[in-house]
């Protein structure tokens, strides 16, 4: 059974190594052609403004993998709560259960009170005003949340650093 599971793994990592190559290099390929294929095309409205030929692309790309994230988030978090109601809670003395609850209810949690305490405060975007309380608010969330998320990530990774440090110190 062992083995089964050590090979598993191995697909899983190998998966997941080739679907990042493949959306580095899709990545790599649309910013590429954006920039490079009719960037400096000018605005009709303004010829201030450039009007990029493979802006639809650049935007197509850009929903799809937000679309594709957004599946697989949520899928990842059905899987995840799914695993640790299965087990009993704790894996070779880590108590997982807890550790997926509190981390998926962190992050709700951030989400929500960034939002709420985002800026409506009016925007100057492309030489006029931007208003919609709801998009500034989104904005200001998305901002404000993957900072105070990477601040705790290495928060985490600090602490769990100094683990051998705080285990000498009970001895």
């Amino acid at each position: 059974m062992m083995k089964t599971k050590g090979i598993a793994k191995m697909d899983e990592e190998r998966i997941s190594q080739r679907v990042l190559y493949v959306i580095v290099a899709l990545s790599a390929i649309v910013f590429l052609a954006f920039y490079l294929i009719g960037y400096d095309t000018p605005f009709a409205g303004n010829a201030a403004f450039n009007a990029p030929m493979l802006t639809d692309l650049l935007l197509g790309f850009m929903w799809g993998l937000l679309a594709i994230t957004i599946i697989a988030s949520i899928i990842a978090v059905v899987r995840g709560i799914q695993r640790a109601n299965r087990s009993e809670g704790v894996t070779n003395g880590i108590p997982a259960r807890k550790i997926t609850y509190t981390t998926y209810g962190v992050t709700a949690l951030i989400l929500l009170l960034t939002f709420a305490f985002g800026s409506t405060q009016t925007m100057m975007v492309n030489g006029q005003n931007f208003t919609d309380s709801f998009w500034l608010r989104m904005t200001d969330m998305f901002v404000n949340s993957s900072l105070l998320l990477l601040v705790l990530a290495a928060g985490v990774v600090a602490f769990g650093a100094t683990r051998y440090y705080r285990k000498g110190r009970r001895k």
